[in-house]
């Protein structure tokens, strides 16, 4: 028989939202996320439930309103730690995302080659 007194229920993983329209890099942040102790959950898998303790958005994806996205991350998402990322050169965007809100600013390269030193860990 087993002791219940003993028995731990799994520990839940904090959770990452990330918003990227790009295949490639989504999936190699996503990656490097998994491996920092994060669940990732595009906005497509995220519940109205469900609230992330880090959201990393692509600050060059193409297809994304990413000054409106921070607003509603910000509002939606309160507690969270709010990351974006832009190729280097792209200094309006860097500009636009920080007066929009965002915490923390990365270039591609950081998060791409070598997130673990400048995502935080879970």
């Amino acid at each position: 028989m087993t002791d219940v007194s003993t028995h731990k229920p799994p520990a839940h993983k904090p959770m990452a939202l990330l918003l990227d329209d790009n295949l490639m890099s989504s999936s190699r942040v996503a990656s490097s996320l998994s491996r920092l102790g994060y669940e990732v959950r595009t906005a497509r898998q995220l519940s109205t439930e469900q609230m992330p303790q880090l959201v990393v958005i692509n600050l060059g994806s193409r297809g994304l309103d990413f000054a409106q996205l921070i607003s509603n991350c910000r509002e939606r998402f309160a507690l969270a730690r709010v990351i974006g990322f832009c190729g280097h050169r792209e200094v309006e965007i860097r500009r636009a995302a920080k007066n929009a809100g965002i915490e923390t600013i990365l270039t591609n390269d950081q998060v791409l080659t070598e997130p673990e030193k400048w995502l935080p860990r879970a």
